[in-house]
């Protein structure tokens, strides 16, 4: 049997014994670009919108079904950046499809809005009225889609609140899911999302509810990718910018100008020395 140690000996073995530095876990991984679709508007860094990192070895199992959560202002260009409120409280899903070389060619997988801008809606003596609808489009996307609309207060009215009856709320709602329905199964995924970014589902419905009780805000709050069709390479890579990837586009440009500098610079040179002879 081997020999017990004191307490003093472990003591002293502990004292003795050399620590383990401690690496830096991600410098065992490698940088993957996480790019998005070509219909999304941002083009300006080739719909390059960050990078995400995955361990040696493993990447492939380890980026599958990795998802993205992307404000719709980060995704314009610098000119439409802060243009107008609708594109910072929208929040854009994105889920790995692909990994190709070094890049994630991810595509659209949901969208919902931001919790202040939802709490910044709610009033009192309001009526909120929420609506639900799963809808298919073109290309076989089953997409469930929350719709949220507050009333109007008139500028004629005497009493304090604004309440919708039921029953003008039923309408209201059964008109939504008509409205959300016609929207998304009459075009495909991309379509969609232009809609989405647009908030143009939200303005019909706002307009074709003005007869039963007006609304001040209509919108849609979610909508969720309950089922998509079986994947196709082929229509993903298609619908990605794969030219462009882990390199900075910034320092290529500042290189070419000075390349060219240095040629003028040099052709100003030769022509001095002619003119002297």
């Amino acid at each position: 049997m081997p020999k017990q140690q004191s307490a003093a000996q472990k003591a002293k073995a502990k004292k003795g014994m050399k620590k383990k530095r401690q690496l830096d876990p991600f410098l065992k991984k490698d940088w993957y670009v996480v790019k998005v679709p070509t219909y999304m508007p941002n083009n300006q860094n080739s719909y390059r919108v960050g990078f995400s990192p995955a361990t040696k070895g493993r990447a492939r199992k380890a980026l599958e079904s990795r998802s993205f959560m992307i404000n719709l202002g980060d995704l314009q260009n610098d000119e439409k950046k802060n243009q107008h409120d609708e594109l910072n409280w929208k929040k854009f899903r994105f889920i790995t499809e692909e990994t190709f070389g070094d890049k994630l060619l991810t595509q659209w997988h949901g969208m919902q809005i931001t919790r202040d801008k939802r709490c910044s809606l709610i009033r009192k003596w309001h009526s909120m009225i929420e609506a639900f609808c799963d809808a298919k489009t073109t290309d076989g996307y089953v997409l469930r889609v929350k719709a949220l609309a507050f009333t109007k207060r008139q500028s004629t009215q005497i009493k304090k609140n604004c309440y919708a009856k039921t029953s003008q709320m039923r309408v209201i709602r059964a008109r939504m899911r008509d409205i959300i329905k016609n929207h998304v199964s009459g075009t495909d995924l991309q379509g969609v999302v232009r809609k989405l970014s647009h908030s143009s589902i939200g303005n019909d419905i706002r307009k074709s509810c003005q007869l039963t009780f007006p609304l001040k805000v209509c919108l849609i709050e979610k909508v969720k990718v309950m089922r998509k069709p079986k994947k196709d390479v082929a229509k993903l890579m298609a619908s990605h910018d794969l030219t462009t990837g882990f390199d900075p586009l910034e320092e290529k440009e500042e290189n070419e100008d000075d390349e060219n500098e240095d040629g003028d610079v040099e052709v100003d040179d030769n022509e001095a020395e002619e003119q002297e002879s």
